[in-house]
């Protein structure tokens, strides 16, 4: 065993910086753009080198879909300074500091798993032959642990070294898992460690990935406030007419056609490196089919004959709007409700779909089937392979409202995502911390309003009501705002 570790370790180190170019630099030797997510973790990482670090965050969790990049969030940090501006206040306190940075170290446990290397033996070894160790460590050392769900015991081990590094602040841990299925499961880790979500990208970060175009700083922030955390319809109509040429001036200058191609294929960030539609919606499929090989299979929960039916089961989801439970059961012919549900939960927790549940019991029984949403519209698109019946194109507006309310509002705006099961009500009902409400419509070219009309008119404490997709800027009543989806895609 020594032997093959020695061995593994010395081609490990040897591959490593030829690895990492293929992951920070594009074709042109050009550092590819990071994502919102660096920025977090720059903080963590500066807090670290100064040792202002809570305990709970010398270990990081990070987990989301297939394909949203965590593997080059890693080697982005791998090689920090090269993505750090000395301009930059955050920055320059890291540059400051970074000289306290005794090791850090890139692993893809995916790889010791294939060597048959567990994750104990391997960092055993690694002590050893650093000359160091965990316990009593008195160097500054960051590991980066990729894909790391692959060593069964990976929460044990974690949850063992947290343990036994409460004396010290030395040793950070940055660890990714293929998808939430293998991470939320591990309850006890939850206690001692920080877990992130890495979601799909937004129109922003798919226009800096893609074209290297930022938007005027701080807009995001006062659009996000504007539209949903203001205290009236007047309030977010006249806010927005005060912004409203600078988005216009935005958005005259992107590239031809950018929303559209944003909804079909814009949610992964290997899209930057892609050109060809044919070519983008293979590699979202792919992503489609490793969460079912990968992931849902390794859950060992289902028969085979019911794993064969995830992908019919997705594409009843993306090509209608609201479906029952006893349609699903019956197209699919699952007898059972538990199994539907749990293929549902599954698919929940890898992160590719989510549910949005029925506003109140008055409006039907507690059984009704929830709103099911993909966590990107590029998901829908691929599945659909762009073909999109009539009604069912709109669904990729609420998909990107619904990744609005998990990466941006949720927990931080907003407390609970609903939607109105009534025949002609909104889409949805965004419940604030306050426990007020917005109702709110989408759609392309939507001018009308009276879904949101019906729907508040059931609703108790309504703040105001929007309607995204329209051509203009709107007041209508002093109480519903029609809002062109621009603002909503700088959010």
């Amino acid at each position: 065993m020594k032997e093959n570790l020695d061995n593994f370790y010395k081609e490990w180190n040897k591959n490593l910086p030829k690895l990492s170019e293929g992951y920070i630099y594009d074709e042109n030797k050009k550092l590819f753009p990071t994502r919102h997510i660096f920025y977090y973790l720059k903080k963590i990482i500066s807090k670290f080198l100064t040792n202002d670090i809570d305990d709970f965050e010398k270990i990081i969790l990070l987990h989301g879909i297939r394909g949203v990049g965590k593997t080059t969030l890693l080697m982005q940090i791998l090689k920090i300074e090269k993505f750090l501006n000395a301009s930059n206040p955050l920055d320059a306190k890291i540059l400051q500091n970074i000289n306290k940075l005794d090791y850090r170290f890139y692993f893809d446990i995916s790889r010791l798993h294939f060597e048959q290397i567990t994750l104990n033996e391997f960092f055993k070894f690694f002590e050893k032959i650093n000359d160091f160790n965990f316990i009593n460590l008195d160097k500054k050392i960051i590991l980066l642990l990729d894909e790391v769900h692959f060593d069964e015991k990976w929460s044990l081990y974690l949850k063992v070294l947290f343990d036994s590094i409460k004396g010290h602040k030395n040793l950070l841990i940055i660890a990714t898992g293929s998808s939430a299925i293998n991470l939320k499961i591990s309850a006890d880790l939850m206690r001692r460690s920080k877990i992130v979500e890495i979601f799909p990208m937004k129109f922003i970060e798919y226009l800096i990935l893609k074209y290297n175009i930022l938007p005027s700083e701080n807009l995001s922030m006062d659009l996000k406030k504007i539209l949903f955390n203001s205290k009236s319809a007047k309030s977010v109509f006249y806010s927005l007419k005060e912004i409203e040429h600078n988005v216009d001036k935005f958005f005259i200058n992107l590239p031809y056609n950018c929303e559209e191609d944003f909804y079909k294929n814009g949610g992964f960030p290997f899209v930057a490196k892609l050109k060809n539609d044919n070519e983008i919606s293979e590699r979202i499929k792919n992503v489609i089919n490793g969460v079912i090989i990968k992931d849902i299979i390794n859950l060992k929960r289902f028969k085979t004959e019911t794993v064969s039916k995830i992908n019919d089961l997705l594409y009843l989801l993306a090509n209608t709007d609201i479906i029952s439970y006893e349609k699903l059961l019956q197209s699919l012919r699952i007898d059972n409700i538990r199994t539907l549900n749990a293929l549902l939960d599954a698919l929940i927790m890898s992160g590719m779909i989510f549910k949005v549940k029925t506003y109140g019991q008055s409006y039907g029984s507690t059984r009704k089937t929830p709103k099911y949403l993909f966590i990107t519209p590029s998901l829908r698109n691929s599945i659909l392979d762009g073909i999109f019946i009539s009604g069912v194109e709109g669904k990729k507006l609420e998909d990107y409202f619904g990744l609005i309310f998990e990466n941006d509002l949720k927990n931080n705006i907003a407390y609970k995502l609903f939607y109105d099961i009534a025949e002609g009500g909104a889409d949805f009902i965004l419940n604030l911390l306050d426990r007020s409400n917005i109702v709110i419509e989408m759609g392309f070219n939507k001018e009308e309003t009276r879904q949101v009309e019906k729907t508040m008119k059931k609703v108790k404490n309504v703040r105001y009501g929007l309607v995204f997709g329209s051509k203009n800027l709107e007041l209508v009543e002093n109480s519903i705002v029609k809002i062109p989806l621009k603002f909503l895609l700088l959010v």
